[in-house]
């Protein structure tokens, strides 16, 4: 074997001659029934060169393409004109570059090469390791490439075994492997295509995190708990809990502006809020408190949502949204009273069927732990007692709610300190983050819920 480089090259499709762009030879019905060797079309474009066993080369006639036991020589391959041979690993052709008419000479070596002779895989919930067995080659393997995305990219490894993790629920991927050994040829490229089996719905997910309360940060406010919504929702308070979700990527880690958090979850579905601001807006320049013609909602219902993919769009459900909004009084009591006044039993009738919302004052007062929910939402406590040391929705405070002030123009908001306030024009300008209830068919599909491990979705 000569010490060239080459790169191993078996059809199982046609051979492409490109003349300004790329042409595709019309397949004939041998070609049809014979992938693995299409028929030598030359045209009078191409000649089949040969390696024979004395190291020389000749003229081949024959009709199929070289099979096992062959390699594509790039260094030899060429055309009288100047137009370039490439090897396509991916499609297994070969691609002529040239700007015009050409002649070409296409070189193949005799050379065993190492195969791949299986891929098994075994999965866990959310992760898929193959294993590759292989036939030794006139040279020994160097290195393993692994593809999750259909060869868009790949892994490269010196073990036969590889790991894709942060994969997800009900996904079918088609993982591609090939090799090389120590003299640069490449293997052709073996498929598998392995299913991810369903997980559970995100709403029992997060509902079987609770064991008691507070367990995973999370309270189930049933009428036995005291001062709680008495909803029978599930919502997370305190601290720092677990309960990030990556929303609108599949990257593998996943950016920062992408990140969410699960309120809670209520009936069948999970409400998620930004994790971060979306930007200072008023709620309506006009200085008027419905929210059904607010500019916020115009423009988290427009700027905001288009800004997702429409596979995104579509994992967030058409919610009834309570908008009536509550007295000074009420909005300002202490959390069940707000609760109730705001979203519950003794809420307005004015609902906005849509997508993107606000938090709720009571989504707020609920995040913060037990102790603090007999507590008026409009005190400040002393620095040792501070509710927002031990609220998870606090970011940073003057920040807008979706409730407004039912009988006059003002729409509450989170003061700096934490408090909740109303004393608030429509027209001013505060910090927002979008809110959403997602559809109750999505599936949990992996992660722990930290910033760095999020909750992944399907």
């Amino acid at each position: 074997m000569k010490n060239k480089k080459r790169n191993l090259i078996i059809f199982s499709t046609l051979l492409v001659i490109v003349v300004g762009v790329y042409l595709l030879i019309p397949k004939t019905k041998e070609e049809e029934s014979n992938k693995t060797k299409p028929n030598v079309n030359t045209n009078g474009f191409l000649t089949l060169m040969l390696e024979q066993d004395d190291g020389t080369y000749k003229k081949s006639s024959a009709s199929t393409w070289p099979g096992d036991g062959y390699a594509f020589n790039n260094e030899l391959s060429g055309c009288e004109r100047g137009g370039e041979l490439v090897y396509d690993r991916e499609t297994n052709i070969v691609k002529l570059i040239s700007s015009g008419s050409d002649k070409c000479y296409v070189y193949f070596d005799k050379y065993n090469v190492a195969k791949i002779t299986n891929v098994t895989s075994s999965k866990t919930t959310n992760s898929v390791t193959l294993t590759v067995t292989t036939e030794a080659g006139e040279n020994p393997i160097e290195k393993y490439y692994f593809s999750k995305d259909d060869g868009q990219s790949y892994q490269e490894s010196t073990s036969n075994t590889y790991t894709f993790n942060n994969l997800y629920y009900g996904t079918t991927y088609n993982l591609r492997v090939y090799i090389i050994d120590t003299n640069g040829i490449s293997s052709k490229v073996y498929t598998i295509s392995v299913q991810i089996e369903n997980g559970p719905l995100l709403a029992d997910y997060i509902k079987g995190l609770y064991t008691s309360q507070g367990s995973n940060g999370i309270y189930y406010h049933t009428s036995s708990l005291e001062d709680s919504a008495a909803d029978n929702s599930y919502r997370y308070a305190g601290v720092n809990p677990n309960n990030y979700v990556c929303f609108g990527s599949t990257a593998s880690t996943c950016p920062s502006d992408n990140l969410y958090r699960i309120i809670g979850v209520f009936g069948s579905e999970a409400k998620l809020i930004k994790a971060t601001s979306y930007g200072k807006y008023t709620w309506d320049s006009g200085n008027d408190n419905t929210w059904s013609t607010s500019d916020i909602k115009n423009t988290l219902n427009t700027t905001y949502l288009s800004s997702l993919s429409s596979t995104w769009q579509n994992k967030i459900a058409t919610h009834t949204w309570k908008v009536g909004g509550m007295t000074w009084a009420n909005g300002t009591n202490i959390p069940k009273i707000v609760y109730n006044y705001e979203v519950g039993s003794s809420s307005s009738s004015t609902t906005w069927p849509g997508k993107i919302g606000l938090m709720y004052v009571s989504d707020y007062a609920f995040a913060t732990i037990p102790n603090f929910w007999f507590e008026r939402v409009d005190i400040e406590f002393p620095e040792i007692d501070k509710r927002v040391d031990f609220n998870w929705l606090y970011l940073a405070g003057n920040e807008w709610f979706i409730s407004r002030f039912s009988d006059y123009e003002y729409v509450f908001f989170m003061m700096t300190d934490g408090r909740v306030s109303s004393a608030s024009w429509a027209n001013s300008s505060r910090i927002i983050r979008p809110a959403f209830y997602l559809i109750s068919s999505v599936k949990y599909a992996g992660g722990s819920g930290t910033s760095s491990d999020p909750i992944r979705i399907n």
